[in-house]
Order: structure tokens, then C-alpha cells, then sequence
């Protein structure tokens, strides 16, 4: 994959982690819910900057860059399960980041 590929890749993954986080601001949902978009909110945005000005990433870098993102996602949505009865706004933008950090790292992991 190409380094721009990646981060575009990783902006559309901020992108909805930011979104998470103004759903998570406007309603009130569970603290763990809570603490968990706002975990991936700022896992996402450090993966942004660390891609920023990065002409050529390493490949170890970006693989861990990705997987602590996934990881983060993983929780955020196993919160947003446990949470129960969720904000569909909150939802969907949670499952969007999930799915998006998830494809990455499949893609990475083949790559490798």
C-alpha cells in the first residue's frame, strides 16, 4: 500500500472517530462508552500526525500506528455493545470507525 493510500486511510478513520466524538458530546451515554470514543478519538488523531509529513513511513511503525488503532476501535465497540440501547448517530459512526481500522489491518497484515 502506498504511504497516500495510507493516509487517506487513516484521515477517513479520524474522520469518523471525530464524528463518535461530537455524537458522544451531544447525548449522554454510559462513561465506558464515553472514555472509550474519546481513547480512539485521540489514538486516531496520533495516528494522523505521526503519518503527517512522513514521506516514507516504516513499515513496523505504520503496522503498530494501525494496530493500536484497531485495538482501540475493538474497545470502543465493545463498549458501544454493552452500552445497550445507543444513540443510532453514535452507533453507526463507531461501527464506521471499527470497520474502517479493521479493513486496514487486514490489508497490512496481507501485505506483509
Amino acid at each position: 500500500m502506498q504511504i497516500e493510500q495510507l493516509k487517506q486511510r487513516i484521515d477517513r478513520i479520524e474522520e469518523s472517530a471525530d464524528q463518535a466524538k461530537q455524537a458522544c458530546q451531544k447525548g449522554s451515554p454510559p462513561s465506558d462508552l464515553r472514555e472509550s470514543v474519546a481513547r480512539l478519538h485521540a489514538q486516531a488523531s496520533a495516528a494522523k500526525h505521526a503519518m503527517e509529513g512522513q514521506a516514507s513511513a516504516s513499515e513496523q511503525n505504520v503496522r503498530s500506528v494501525v494496530m493500536q488503532l484497531e485495538d482501540a476501535a475493538d474497545r470502543a465497540m465493545q463498549a458501544c455493545r454493552n452500552a445497550g440501547n445507543v444513540d443510532p448517530q453514535l452507533q453507526q459512526a463507531v461501527q464506521r470507525t471499527h470497520a474502517e481500522a479493521s479493513s486496514l489491518k487486514k490489508e497490512l497484515m496481507q501485505a506483509a
